[in-house]
């Protein structure tokens, strides 16, 4: 009868430790899914799989070094997803700005600054926040400025054309010459032409 009850601890512990085994499988599975999100720019999914997996992490009978190293991955994968989301939608406005198509550049633009502060709160790079606010200022400042007519940079030019001489040339008078005729040099003598 003595060796039931040790027996029965073993099989506890064994089932606990198998429950444990099958919790880092699932973990480390749904990392795996969170790496196809990451990669397609899908926050809404990532952020789902990180509430999942914060709420999975919480079971103090995963070990601490596992419990650590999932959540940098997910960190990073969280990270990776908003930045790359954001880089898609200020790809996207740069080209609708080019495009010359004024909504859809400021719809992308407040999209990819959400996005931006998405990433921002994730622990992105500051060197990514200045690179991405400077690709948005670009795409902000293109598109939409052509104007139809005169302005005050480039006023409507009213001087006279100048009519084009090059073909009709004609000699201008001397002035010393009393019957109009005009006067050239060749080889240093003055010789004089009547018009």
């Amino acid at each position: 009868m003595f060796g039931f009850k040790s027996s029965e601890k073993g099989e506890a512990e064994e089932a606990e430790a198998g429950r444990v085994e099958a919790m880092k499988v699932s973990i480390a599975t749904a990392i795996d899914h969170m790496k196809q999100y990451a990669e397609a720019g899908n926050t809404e999914r990532c952020e789902a799989a990180n509430k999942r997996l914060t709420e999975t992490f919480k079971n103090p009978k995963l070990p601490g070094e596992f419990v650590a190293s999932a959540r940098a991955a997910v960190d990073a994968l969280l990270v990776h997803s908003y930045m790359k989301a954001t880089a898609v939608a200020t790809r996207t406005a740069v080209s609708a700005a080019r495009a010359d198509n004024v909504e859809v550049r400021d719809a992308k633009i407040k999209h990819a600054r959400e996005l931006l502060a998405g990433a921002m709160k994730a622990k992105a790079p500051s060197a990514f926040k200045a690179q991405v606010e400077k690709i948005l200022e670009v795409a902000q400042l293109s598109g939409g400025v052509k104007a139809k007519g005169p302005t005050k940079a480039k006023p409507k030019d009213t001087a006279p054309k100048t009519p084009n001489r090059a073909k009709t040339f004609t000699p201008d008078p001397d002035p010393d010459a009393a019957d109009g005729s005009s006067t050239s040099v060749k080889a240093g003598k003055r010789q004089t032409v009547s018009c």
